[in-house]
This record gives structure tokens, C-alpha cells and sequence, in this order.
């Protein structure tokens, strides 16, 4: 398929540019990234799409601040990668997410940890975004928060971010 002779990075960035020029709706662009992130394409391949379409510094992090839908889709493919692959995937996914401004990683960060439909109540969490559960699972949180670190390039001792992760799990 000549599809696969492009590198996912220029797909993803194709697909976001399009979206940016207003010649693409956001339902097609969420329908793009989830055939992307299915099960079928390799990590890899997949982690280069989201660097394409979410990376670098043109507002990929606010995207994904503003619409839970595709923050989902991000999110229920990095849960569903496997063990195997997701070293060889890491790399490139903290470049993509360390290009972001601290403060929109720490939002990331804060959306992912509450779970869809906290902010404000523009959302139900009973409808919630593809890939989040109904409600916070703590001792799975717990399990991840090494990784959300290592992703979002923070310190592990920051008394703030503790302080907050803290009173979520309580």
C-alpha cells in the first residue's frame, strides 16, 4: 500500500495541518487517529503518528488540553500497548511530550489523572472520552505514575504534584 511508504510522522502532521486549515472536522481527524492507534499497526508506527500530529511546538499539547476525545484515543492506546513494545516506543513518546510547555504537561497530566468530564462539567463523566473508565482505579493510577513522570519529563519528588496525586487517591 503505497499509504504505508509514508512515514507516520508526516501522516500524523498531514492530518493536523488539515485539521489546523479548518479542511478537516474534528470527528474525521479522531476517526484517522483511532484506525491509526488500532491494535493492528505497529507501536512504532503508531508513536510516529502521534509525534506528527501532536508534537513539535505548534499547539499539539493544547489540542489535546481542549478536546478530551482525542486525549481518549491518545490514552487508550498508550494503556493497550504491549509491555514488549513499549520501551522501544518510550523514546520517541517523551520527545513528542517534553516538547510541550511545562505548564500544558502539567495539564495533561492533571485531565489524565481525573479521568474525562471534570472540567467544569462539559462533560458527563457517565458519557467520559474513549479509553477512560467509569471511575479512578487507585492502585492502577498508582501503578502508572512512574511513567506518567518519565512521559511528562517532571521530578518525582515535586511536593506539588505529590501534594495533588495525593488528595486524588483519597
Amino acid at each position: 500500500c503505497a499509504r504505508d511508504a509514508v512515514p507516520g510522522v508526516l501522516r500524523g502532521r498531514s492530518v493536523r495541518l488539515l485539521l489546523d486549515d479548518g479542511e478537516l472536522a474534528r470527528e474525521e481527524a479522531a476517526r484517522l487517529m483511532g484506525l491509526v492507534l488500532s491494535p493492528g499497526t505497529p507501536p512504532a508506527d503508531a508513536a510516529a503518528w502521534i509525534e506528527g500530529f501532536v508534537g513539535g511546538g505548534s499547539g499539539g499539547g493544547l489540542l489535546l488540553v481542549h478536546d478530551e476525545r482525542l486525549l481518549g484515543l491518545v490514552d487508550a492506546w498508550l494503556t493497550g500497548v504491549p509491555a514488549e513494545a513499549f520501551a522501544d516506543v518510550l523514546p520517541l513518546l517523551r520527545r513528542t511530550f517534553s516538547a510541550y510547555e511545562p505548564g500544558v504537561r502539567r495539564t495533561l497530566g492533571e485531565l489524565v489523572r481525573r479521568g474525562p468530564g471534570s472540567r467544569g462539567g462539559t462533560t458527563t463523566a457517565a458519557a467520559g472520552a474513549p479509553g477512560f473508565g467509569p471511575g479512578l482505579d487507585t492502585a492502577r493510577a498508582d501503578a502508572v505514575l512512574p511513567v506518567v513522570r518519565l512521559l511528562l519529563g517532571t521530578d518525582g519528588d515535586d511536593r506539588e504534584t505529590r501534594a495533588g496525586l495525593v488528595g486524588a487517591a483519597g
